[in-house]
């Protein structure tokens, strides 16, 4: 049976050894599995994260099966689960379906029956989601949180993201610079039960590593040089609800390990003080690096990466979301035309192909950008290509104007992503007159981000 690895089923039993036994058939099937010994137990683990089905004995000590079930239900409509029993009766089943239980498993467990039930429970519920999604795309157009999409890989986020906010577990959010991971950190606060409380932001490129640990745990007075009075960090102002780290990557390894006991214990201390104090906050943190990378090198904590990994969410760049094009267009336009006071009511199909086509380094921070400078240069109702900046604008010429087949041949060799975006990042400096701040604004990227770049591709 072909199972999807991010599946998680949560095995509730009071039983050691029929646990035991569930948890290697589960995890041999390529689930990721978590143990209770009690419904209790259980629910304390839903409260962290979120899994996909519960398989669960029906008499245990102090809650019963079937009402972990009607709580289960509750919290968290989407779950899935299977109950099992050694008093089988036709009451029992039937009491279990009307609560909302999947299925009904006797014991002694046969398990090529719970075989056939998961393959059930999970092709039901991969059909829900095609069909789901579906619905969205005959809409032409979904709106979410400030993101607009209609390709099945930012249906399917959208979709998680809702599920996800519901918990109060930590979160990862994993994109290129400029994919809209800060809209993601916004849509997860807004939508979980701590909406109403504080959401702060801390990027972690902008400032230096040594004042960073104070910007974010705070100080007392006469903790260092200009520590002239008590002043509290972003975890203090986030207590109650939720801080977002951007560029996490970032992160100096003395401060995560510092960040790591935050998240495990919820307790902070600020700089020159040895008084520790609780805060309740959800961290949700972003990264354009690959910190799986990071911490092969040695650069990143690998306790750290697994407790923030816990609910992980992957923007995909705007390349692989062509379909998309279209409609970001189309939402950028109107609200910025209403923005700068300006009469342009479309973009020509010349325009679009040109967006279609190109390689997108800085993502939809680029798009909304290239939009934007278009808006302003305009003086029509509509956005041509002579309103584009000058790389675009050749991409037009190369469109209208194709060279021959053997200029074609001799080009191939250097249509690499990597070359694509060297490419872009030259003709940005060029347009910013080799202003490098100027450049990564054009581009969408972070200054850090660009100079590593630059470093990358030997750019001066």
């Amino acid at each position: 049976m072909a199972v999807h690895e991010e599946h998680r089923v949560l095995v509730v039993e009071d039983d050691a050894d029929i646990r035991r036994i569930l948890q290697l058939f589960l995890g041999e099937r390529g689930f990721a599995v978590l143990t209770a010994d009690r419904a209790t137990a259980a629910l304390e683990l839903l409260g962290q994260a979120p899994v996909d089905l519960i398989v669960s004995d029906v008499r245990m000590p102090g809650m019963s099966g079937i009402e972990l079930l009607q709580q289960v239900k509750q919290r968290d409509p989407d779950i899935q689960l299977v109950l099992m029993t050694a008093y089988s009766s036709v009451k029992d089943a039937v009491a279990a379906i009307q609560a909302g239980a999947t299925d009904y498993i006797e014991k002694p467990i046969d398990f090529r029956r719970l075989e056939r039930i998961l393959e059930t429970v999970f092709e039901r519920r991969r059909l829900r989601h095609e069909n789901k999604i579906l619905q969205q795309q005959l809409q032409g157009r979904v709106e979410f949180q400030g993101m607009v999409a209609r390709s099945p890989e930012m249906l399917e986020i959208f979709s998680f993201i809702e599920r996800l906010a519901r918990y109060p577990t930590t979160a990862l959010v994993t994109g290129e610079s400029g994919t809209g991971k800060e809209l993601v950190a916004r849509a997860l606060h807004t939508l979980s039960p701590l909406r109403d409380k504080p959401f702060v932001i801390c990027n972690c490129t902008a400032l230096a590593p040594t004042l960073l640990e104070s910007e974010l745990f705070g100080h007392v007075r006469g903790a260092f040089t200009g520590a002239d009075r008590d002043r509290k960090g972003l975890f203090e102002a986030a207590h109650g609800g939720s801080i977002f780290l951007d560029e996490i990557g970032e992160l100096p390894l003395p401060v995560q390990a510092k960040l790591l006991r935050v998240i495990e214990n919820r307790e902070i201390k600020r700089v020159g003080s040895a008084d520790a104090f609780r805060v309740d906050i959800r961290i949700i943190a972003a990264t354009n690096r690959d910190l799986a990378e990071m911490v092969a090198r040695g650069e990143f904590r690998e306790d750290l990466y697994y407790r923030l990994n816990v609910g992980s969410i992957a923007l995909p760049p705007l390349r692989r979301r062509i379909e998309d094009i279209d409609l970001l267009c189309a939402h950028f336009l109107g609200r910025l035309a209403e923005r700068l006071g300006k009469q342009v009511t479309q973009i020509s199909e010349a325009v679009l192909e040109v967006f279609r086509r190109h390689h997108w380094p800085g993502n939809v921070r680029e798009l909304l950008n290239v939009i934007e400078r278009a808006l302003i240069v305009t003086r029509g109702s509509a956005l041509l290509p002579e309103h584009l900046p000058g790389s675009l604008a050749a991409t037009t010429t190369a469109l209208t104007h194709p060279p021959d087949l053997a200029t074609c041949a001799l080009s191939l060799s250097d249509l690499t992503i990597e070359a694509a975006e060297r490419d872009q990042i030259r003709k940005a400096l060029e347009a910013a007159g080799g202003k490098r701040m100027e450049a990564a604004r054009l581009l969408g990227l972070s200054r850090r981000t660009l100079y590593r770049k630059l470093d990358k591709y030997g750019i001066t």
